[in-house]
């Protein structure tokens, strides 16, 4: 039995009987030998359009890591004002049901709001913003409550409405596709 060096690579070979022979090529080595397959050769993470077409023009698709980074703000932002009104109104910081039902219902309006406008303190910071599919516009109230709605599904099965953007083609999410809303980067 014999057994590669570190590096693996030409020269000398250790065989673990102490001595050391010339290296002859395995087959794991060769090129197309499934010891080399990356996740792009397996479909685990497939050529995806990084583009997408609305009303005649081809928009950049947000990143999964740029989205993220936009959601992080905004939930900081969230948090933040809901924990000074309630330092505020309460003057406790105790968690109770109440306060857990204030905090959704404050955050689903922050969100119904913005994505009304098509961005959010946090994708506009991440140079994102909130494009219906149909026109290429601002999602509008119907459809930004709409998606704001959606959130809540995309959270409720252990997020994996976020998730889902890692393998859809447009990069949409639950509450995305619930909306016709896809997000992109904004033009500098």
């Amino acid at each position: 039995m014999s057994f590669d060096s570190p590096s693996a690579g030409p020269g000398p070979r250790w065989t673990g009987d102490g001595s050391l022979r010339p290296r002859r090529p395995v087959p794991e080595d060769a090129p197309d030998s499934p010891a080399h397959r990356t996740f792009r050769d397996a479909g685990l993470a497939g050529d995806r359009p990084r583009t997408v077409e609305v009303a005649g023009v081809t928009m950049a698709l947000a990143s999964p890591l740029r989205r993220t980074g936009g959601f992080v703000i905004d939930f900081v932002i969230k948090a933040i004002v809901m924990q000074m009104l309630v330092a505020l109104v309460l003057g406790s910081t105790e968690v109770t049901f109440e306060l857990l039902v204030a905090a959704q219902i404050w955050g689903r309006g922050y969100d119904a709001i913005f994505f009304a406008q098509g961005w959010t303190p946090g994708s506009r910071l991440m140079r994102m913003r909130i494009v219906r599919l149909q026109d290429g516009g601002a999602p509008g109230m119907r459809w930004g409550t709409m998606r704001a709605a959606g959130s809540v599904i995309s959270e409720t099965v252990l997020l994996l409405g976020y998730v889902w953007m890692l393998w859809d083609p447009r990069r949409q999410t639950w509450h995305d596709k619930l909306a016709g809303t896809v997000v992109v980067e904004a033009p500098r």
